[in-house]
């Protein structure tokens, strides 16, 4: 169990000393100590209970797990508010758990004790019908486990150079906290319909063809969690630079990253429901790393289960603290729902379309490769997590960004959109940012007006038209901040933007009405049961297509048919500006993936 026991008497959480001792540490941080000698202790305290009875911790053989008594150097209990609890030896069948927290007593807090709300957990029996390989010792050379149940006492697996096959199978207690389960060079790999738990990283390096299917890694693997670190817990790593297809598809990650690094023709994901990937749980994130080529990332379901007091979350990301970037050759990423993150796409590389990206800590979209394509994209609200500072922003120097026909809702009073929609900086540059659709920013919880739209200067953009704004919560209607620029004067700037009236060019002109068919999802839970989506009883298919319902076009809208006429398709018809289209449109796919919208519609689908 992780667990997040938050003191709001110190959001950081509290390091105490016995008889009005006082507390202190070394410069820089560490290990705290107390002015007369005595032991310090760390609040708040955890405890987990399972069918109403106190377990014992594992790995500390202790009834209650303390909080730190370490220092970060910012004079801060480290990690903040992050605890772990493992529990071992409950029966199979259905429990109820229980997290309780002991806080400090006075004067430090005010020493109550908390529980939270019960979670129902299910723990398997050992398939039947499999024979147990129990390992003694640790593994080289291939490996070949079809119907087994592997029990690994904390051993290493090194295929050195040969084939990997691993197929309906139970995998337990590969590795440990130091140690990965499977690492190493392998000829070829072939894992399907494979359970993985308690068990290290695999980490592979793929000579020729590989295929990791209807597999499940689940949150009870040895992973490392650090709050600032996003790099500290992958739970799987591909690599390889072979020209072989590849294929991760159909897989359920209950924690950790997924890594792909160096490698290159991997489809992660496929055309339907069932060949998508969820991950869903503490970072569980995807990265595409070190040079990545030729892949194409579809129909996923990814939710960094990230908490505001961690640092540092990037949900789907192209570089990281201790890699380079993905070489941005050949990347597609479309259908595919992000949620959750300070930054949820992070250095974005190649063409990012047909996605919806929910909920944001800092901005929704940070940096990306030379040439990033983003279109026909649905960015919305989910406030919480962090503070916002802007829904997208180019600052690294990144040139050749097109950004166009994308719905940007920033949630009005449901949200935190006060800062920029679209900031770009430095010497980054988007050569043209047309037909999107920006609305909902909101004043400062201060009461002073937000910041201006879209913001940065003529040597930031190339051409800027055909977008809309609506923004009613916004005491500034200001849609610009381009310095150098004059709206409607300055050629390719904003002279064929919409306003409420149909009106083209009209200096920050604002819709005079909402333009989207229904209202927009908050809480997410009124319409998304995650345990559904796990289960895959509830479809990313059907999800895309709420949304695409929620955020179409009004009926009356003029939006509608208002986009840059070089978009028009191969019928002639107008682009509406946003990323879905009333009348059809060649480009119109968002909400379209899997099953199409129609067909789960005459299924009975509410679309309000």
């Amino acid at each position: 169990m992780f667990a997040d026991l938050f003191d709001s008497n110190n959001g950081h959480g509290i390091i105490a000393c016995p008889g009005g001792q006082t507390v202190g540490n070394p410069p820089g941080g560490g290990q705290a100590t107390c002015s007369g000698g005595g032991t310090p202790t760390g609040w708040p305290q955890m405890q987990v209970l399972v069918d109403g009875v106190v377990q014992t911790d594992s790995v500390t053989g202790q009834l209650t797990v303390p909080g730190t008594t370490v220092f970060n150097a910012q004079m801060n209990p480290d990690p903040i508010d992050f605890y772990r609890f493992s529990v071992t030896g409950i029966a199979p069948g259905v429990h109820q758990m229980r997290v309780r927290g002991h806080y400090a007593p006075p004067p430090d807090s005010d020493g109550s004790t908390l529980d939270s709300a019960s979670i129902t957990i299910t723990v398997d029996p050992l398939p039947s019908g499999h024979a147990v390989l129990e390992l003694g010792a640790d593994v080289s050379g291939a490996i070949d486990w079809q119907d087994r149940i592997v029990i690994g006492h904390g051993h290493h697996v090194d295929p050195a150079g040969a084939a990997v096959v691993i197929r309906n199978s139970l995998v337990t207690g590969l590795g440990n906290d130091a140690t990965p389960g499977i690492a190493g060079a392998a000829a070829s790999v072939d894992i399907e319909r494979t359970v993985f738990e308690a068990t290290a990283a695999l980490d592979l390096t793929i000579a020729g063809t590989a295929l990791v299917r209807d597999s499940e890694f689940r949150a009870n693997n040895l992973l490392r969690f650090d709050a600032s670190d996003p790099d500290a817990s992958p739970i799987v790593t591909l690599r390889g630079n072979g020209s072989a297809q590849k294929t991760f598809q159909g897989n359920r990650i209950g924690a950790g990253r997924l890594v792909f690094s160096n490698t290159r023709h991997w489809l992660i994901g496929g055309d339907g429901n069932a060949q998508g990937n969820i991950l869903i749980g503490p970072r569980a994130t995807m990265y595409l790393v070190d040079g990545s080529s030729d892949m194409v990332v579809r129909g996923n379901y990814d939710h960094h289960n990230y908490r505001g007091g961690w640092s540092q979350g990037f949900n789907l990301a192209f570089t990281c603290n201790e890699c380079s970037g993905a070489s941005g050759s050949g990347i597609l990423i479309e259908h595919n729902l992000i949620r959750g993150g300070s930054w949820p796409l992070q250095d974005l590389a190649g063409e990012f379309r047909y996605n919806l990206v929910y909920g944001y800590g800092h901005t929704w979209l940070r940096s990306a490769n030379d040439g990033a394509s983003i279109h026909h994209n649905v960015f919305a609200p989910e406030k919480g997590g962090g503070d916002l500072n802007q829904g997208v922003w180019f600052y690294g120097g990144e040139t050749g960004i097109a950004l166009y026909n994308n719905t940007f809702d920033g949630g009005g009073p449901h949200g935190d959109f006060a800062g920029p929609t679209i900031e770009v900086d430095n010497a980054s540059r988007v050569t043209g940012l047309r037909n999107n659709l920006v609305t909902y920013s909101r004043d400062y919880d201060n009461g002073s007006p937000g910041l201006a739209r879209i913001v940065g200067t003529s040597a930031n953009f190339g051409s800027v038209d055909y977008n809309a704004f609506h923004s009613p919560d916004n005491s500034t209607h200001d849609n610009y901040a381009i310095t150098g620029w004059t709206e409607g004067a300055t050629p390719g700037f904003a002279a064929h933007d919409v306003s409420g009236t149909g009106a083209i060019g009209v200096r920050d002109g604002q819709l005079a009405a909402d333009p989207f068919s229904g209202a927009r999802v908050d809480p997410y839970e009124s319409l998304v049961d995650e345990s559904a989506v796990w289960q895959r009883t509830q479809t990313l298919s059907s999800i895309l297509a709420a949304f695409r319902a929620r955020y179409a076009p009004a009926a009356t809208s003029p939006i509608i048919d208002a986009g840059d006429p070089a978009d028009n398709d191969s019928h002639g018809r107008r682009a509406d500006i946003g990323a879905i289209d009333a009348d059809g449109h060649d480009a119109d796919l968002f909400g379209r993936f899997g099953l199409t919208g129609d067909a789960i519609f005459a299924n009975g689908f509410d679309a309000a």
